[in-house]
């Protein structure tokens, strides 16, 4: 597996079998607490997966907003003395509310939720899945000679779109 997670503005390259099981992890959190939608992003501000309604929502804006919210509270963080970043943003709206997570130094989780969703049990079942990600994450140490298994997220989604332009006739 090969894993390159340092964030330097550049898009996360991540493998196939990590998309797939950060994925399920997504889908699973997104059934569990109703989501509207939930968006698994790189530090920088690329949606890699989502779940649920995303048709309604601008998602590069929204992951890259979200990702500019960590950073302005890593800087609120370092005035008010915390050692470390903040770890969760919680934004509530009228209909909705937007649950903001941060899954080790290079992703973030973005859930976007009805305000009749009890908050209690999507901070829990978003722990939890940030839980399942970190250790899927923490496995995916650089192994010299698998680089053919890179999935290249940005490269295969551009790749798709420009497919499904070319057969629709």
């Amino acid at each position: 597996m090969v894993n390159k997670l340092e964030s330097s503005g550049t898009p996360i390259v991540i493998s196939g079998e990590l998309y797939k099981s950060i994925s399920e992890i997504v889908d699973d959190l997104a059934t569990k607490i109703r989501a509207r939608t939930v968006i698994f992003a790189d530090m920088n501000g690329h949606p890699i997966t989502q779940r649920g309604i995303g048709t309604e929502i601008d998602l590069p804006n929204l992951t890259a907003l979200g990702a500019g919210s960590f950073s302005a509270t890593a800087q609120i963080a370092k005035i008010v003395g915390e050692k470390d970043h903040f770890r969760f943003i919680f934004h509530e709206g009228e209909k909705f509310n937007l649950f903001l997570s941060n899954v080790g130094n290079n992703f973030i989780l973005i859930t976007v939720f009805d305000t009749s969703s009890a908050l209690g049990i999507v901070r829990i079942y978003t722990k939890r899945a940030i839980q399942a990600m970190e250790e899927i994450l923490g496995k995916t140490d650089t192994t010299d000679g698998e680089e053919h298994q890179f999935l290249d997220v940005e490269f295969s989604k551009i790749l798709n779109q420009e497919l499904e332009k070319a057969f629709k006739l």
